[in-house]
């Protein structure tokens, strides 16, 4: 960043701070609190992406009384700027808040509660749009524009999948997990499956537009969107081949999975970049997209 830049971004974060204090003469120690870790996550002198310390606070938060602060809290961040450094870090505690919900715990997650995905959800696609972002003339800048603009893309579609499905699509390896998630696949209609892969891939197709990265001078905000939407990449697997596998016992036409399979095939090359996060099952998963095209 420029010298004027850096002076400019720490007068912004220093008035913030003024006008927290101020606003929170009469506030509760938790609720300033949370204010406070939102801004110090979000600042405007850093190309570095928030503090793993402010995200576990803030992700603690989730879980309590003060999850609706939190997410109105960083959503309204979000709303306001016009600093693109800071919208990449409103954007990156979004996914790290959603990603938080433990939706496969029990039999019915979350499902018709007033989860963080749903805070975030029922206030709007617009809050994720970002027209008016303030670019500068920096490298770091300039290469971060497309990015958050992809990202925010990417985190609707991730949003509505959430909806769609009634739970984050964050499931683990755990066993516990993928048999809840089996046993509630193997209760829905067909048609309902087959609109929750229409949005699973859409996600996969999401990830394939990606902006290209700089691989000799890496963007470190950059890399933290990229490791996030990684761990999606698996769960979003588990969570397709579950229900192809659901789909491939069933009576239903073999032709209606062609255009799904279709676009998963689109993909491929692009998404074989993460394997590596999940060979056997990437190969399990890719094995049952090529037998069920057989078929």
């Amino acid at each position: 960043m420029g010298k004027f830049t850096t002076l400019s971004g720490k007068l912004k974060d220093r008035a913030s701070q003024m006008k927290l204090n101020v606003v929170h003469l009469c506030s509760s120690v938790n609720t300033k609190n949370i204010d406070e870790a939102i801004l110090k996550a979000t600042t405007h002198t850093s190309n570095k992406p928030p503090s793993d310390k402010y995200v576990k606070f803030l992700q603690s938060t989730m879980a309590t009384c003060y999850c609706p602060q939190t997410i109105s809290g960083i959503v309204q961040r979000l709303c306001v700027t016009t600093d693109v450094c800071v919208a990449s870090k409103c954007l990156i505690l979004i996914h790290n808040m959603i990603k938080s919900e433990k939706g496969y715990e029990g039999e019915d997650g979350h499902r018709g509660t007033n989860s963080h995905r749903n805070l975030i959800y029922n206030q709007g696609e617009s809050n994720l749009k970002l027209d008016d972002l303030n670019v500068g003339s920096s490298c770091f800048t300039i290469e971060l524009v497309p990015w958050v603009q992809w990202y925010k893309k990417y985190l609707n579609i991730y949003l509505c999948i959430a909806e769609v499905l009634g739970v984050t699509p964050n499931i683990k390896e755990k066993f516990e997990e993928k048999r809840l998630e089996t046993q509630r696949v193997s209760s829905y209609t067909t048609d309902c499956i087959f609109k929750q892969v229409d949005f699973l891939v859409n996600l996969f197709e999401q990830i394939n537009a990606r902006p290209e990265t700089l691989m000799e001078r890496p963007n470190i905000i950059v890399i933290r969107m990229i490791g996030l939407m990684e761990q999606d990449y698996v769960s979003v697997i588990r969570l397709i081949k579950i229900r192809f596998e659901e789909l491939d016992k069933r009576t239903a036409d073999p032709a209606e999975l062609i255009p799904v399979l279709v676009r998963l095939d689109k993909c491929r090359e692009s998404l074989s970049e993460f394997c590596w996060r999940c060979k056997p099952l990437d190969k399990e998963f890719w094995d049952l997209v090529l037998k069920l095209k057989a078929n």
